[in-house]
């Protein structure tokens, strides 16, 4: 199924538009729906489409000459029948045909060819070399290790380094572009809405099962797509992550698991995992630079390259649910699936507030403050912390996020509270104060008397 991505799809358009031949690399994680932008994209145009399953050479040809005689065939000569000795021919017979016609030709899952011909990177790269000036190929390089894929193209020991054009990441839907999906599907409530995309995220993939599970009930679609004995998603992040970090995978999961657990600091991570420090911190740094599965942040008013206040936190939605609540729950799955899941019913609303935090955050971002803040982020120090903080020169916002639904009195309880908090603040300028709520009674009110206040259904709109 093919939804949203109209940006994506104008840059191949714009790409195609191109004289002459280009190398493009798409790469994203594995569900995030780059098979159906590609074959959005080849709809209308002159193109191959070549899946690399990891198999034999002469398997792969085999399947793939078919391919070329159906879309080919109307443009070589009758006597032509194409035949293939290598992964080499095909491409060079591909790039002399690109000669007279644009062509689009797609690899999808290309870090492949790895374990297929590792050669092939060299041959590609040196058949690319020599023919790309006189051809006219669209090349598209599909690829779902992240981790992989930057290697090929990025590491200047590697072949094909430098070859690409251009590069496409693609990447999760957000909130707004999810709850598009899965309402256009589905008739849900917002705030189970929210508590799915807690822990699905924004894959395409994933949210296509909400319209199959989900009967007016969250957690007991969760509990069908997590914790059944059959449930899809049970042994999904490990089929997706095993592959991607290769060998030493157990380690990536041990950091992945204490950041899902709240271990956010490189002390708590190697006090969590028992991994020495300095190894923590060269995983620490693969996970963010190579695989960027983690996310390093700052307090909002800290300077990034100079702080030692740092934390982590897992980038990705599904990601960081199946760590907090399936993987770290593998052995108690076997033996009491039940007893897993009442813990998980009973831990679940406060994971549901930090998600919530990253969308409010967000929220804020596309808001009309009345100037363009600087940053918008989260603040801590010494046990406080203000969910959302907006700032330039001269003005200052700070925000209170809450997952519950809230009285006015409630809110200006906790609105109170945020303005002593702001004290602590190192920031000059005119304050204001806001808070975001699941639901917010009397937001008339409040803003007039100055306050900021908003709740899921301003979000949601």
């Amino acid at each position: 199924m093919f939804y949203d991505r109209e940006r994506e799809l104008g840059k191949l358009k714009e790409v195609y538009s191109y004289p002459g031949s280009s190398f493009i690399v798409i790469y994203g994680r594995r569900r995030v729906g780059k098979t159906a932008l590609v074959r959005e994209f080849l709809k209308d145009k002159l193109g191959l489409y070549f899946f690399v399953g990891e198999k034999d050479e002469t398997l792969l040809l085999e399947e793939w000459v078919g391919e070329v005689e159906e879309k080919l065939s109307g443009h070589l000569p009758s006597y032509v029948k194409p035949k293939f000795g290598s992964l080499e021919e095909l491409v060079e017979f591909l790039l002399d045909f690109s000669r007279e016609r644009k062509l689009v030709l797609v690899f999808d899952e290309f870090q492949n060819f790895r374990a297929v011909k590792p050669s092939f990177f060299s041959s590609l790269q040196r058949l690319w070399d020599e023919k790309k000036d006189g051809s006219n190929m669209m090349l598209i390089a599909v690829g779902s290790y992240v981790g992989m894929i930057k290697r090929i193209f990025m590491d200047q020991k590697e072949p094909l380094f430098g070859r690409a054009d251009e590069w496409m990441k693609l990447k999760p839907f957000d909130f707004w572009t999810a709850w598009g999906l899965v309402r256009s599907l589905v008739e849900i409530n917002p705030r189970h809405f929210v508590e799915l995309y807690s822990a699905l995220g924004g894959m395409p993939r994933y949210l296509l099962y909400v319209p199959r599970y989900y009967r007016r009930d969250s957690i007991e679609a969760i509990r069908g797509l997590f914790f059944d004995e059959f449930a899809p998603l049970r042994e999904e992040g490990l089929n997706v992550l095993k592959l991607e970090f290769g060998r030493y995978y157990r380690s990536y999961f041990s950091i992945l698991e204490a950041v899902s657990l709240g271990r956010v600091t490189p002390k708590e991570i190697s006090d969590g995992t028992g991994l020495k420090p300095l190894t923590v911190g060269k995983y620490l740094s693969e996970l963010t630079n190579h695989y960027e599965y983690l996310v390093r942040e700052v307090p909002v008013t800290e300077n990034p390259l100079k702080t030692r206040k740092v934390a982590y936190r897992i980038s990705d939605e599904f990601f960081n649910f199946w760590f907090r609540f399936v993987y770290h729950n593998y052995t108690g799955l076997e033996e009491d699936p039940g007893k897993v899941f009442e813990r998980f019913k009973a831990e679940f609303p406060a994971f549901v507030g930090a998600t919530y935090e990253r969308i409010a955050r967000e929220f804020v971002k596309g808001l009309n403050l009345g100037f363009k803040p600087e940053r918008v982020g989260r603040w801590w120090h010494k046990g406080e912390e203000i969910d959302v903080v907006a700032y330039d020169r001269k003005n200052v916002i700070l925000f209170e996020v809450k997952w519950r639904d809230l009285s006015t009195k409630d809110a200006k309880r906790v609105l109170k509270g945020l303005e002593e908090k702001a004290e602590l603040l190192p920031l000059r300028g005119s304050y204001r104060f806001g808070i975001i709520a699941r639901e917010l009674e009397g937001k008339d009110e409040l803003r007039e008397e100055g306050f900021l206040a908003f709740d899921l259904d301003d979000i949601i709109r």
